[in-house]
């Protein structure tokens, strides 16, 4: 890896900076959290927070490994989401990139008519 700590076109610095350290510490290569698809989720959650102008997160609450997260919108419960970990330890949702969106849309739909 190059001495060099700008980030490249394809990824954040903060996808970089990890790379750097996981190297660093001989541990197996970092792939950012995403979908079933492939698709990443740092390219699709930003992109439906600015259109329902609201914050999601993907997060566990008191769980243990292979157990289910939760979706959360502004806080609220929306849905829960299956993970699991790659080969290399990163985190893969079980769910399509496309799903997601649809999931997020319904609810957010669903709060609005109440």
């Amino acid at each position: 890896m190059s001495d060099d700590t700008e980030p490249t076109e394809e990824r954040p610095e903060w996808w970089v900076e990890n790379e750097e350290l996981r190297e660093f510490l001989g541990l197996p290569e970092y792939t950012p959290p995403r979908f079933a698809d492939g698709v990443y989720t740092h390219d699709v959650i930003p992109e439906l927070e600015e259109r329902y102008g609201c914050d999601i997160r993907p997060l566990g609450v008191n769980t243990n490994y292979l157990e289910d997260w939760e979706l959360r919108i502004d806080n609220e419960p929306a849905f829960m989401i299956s993970r699991r970990r790659d080969e290399n330890g990163n985190t893969v949702y079980e769910i399509s990139s496309e799903e997601f969106c649809e999931r997020v849309e319904n609810w957010y739909v669903e709060s609005e008519q109440q």
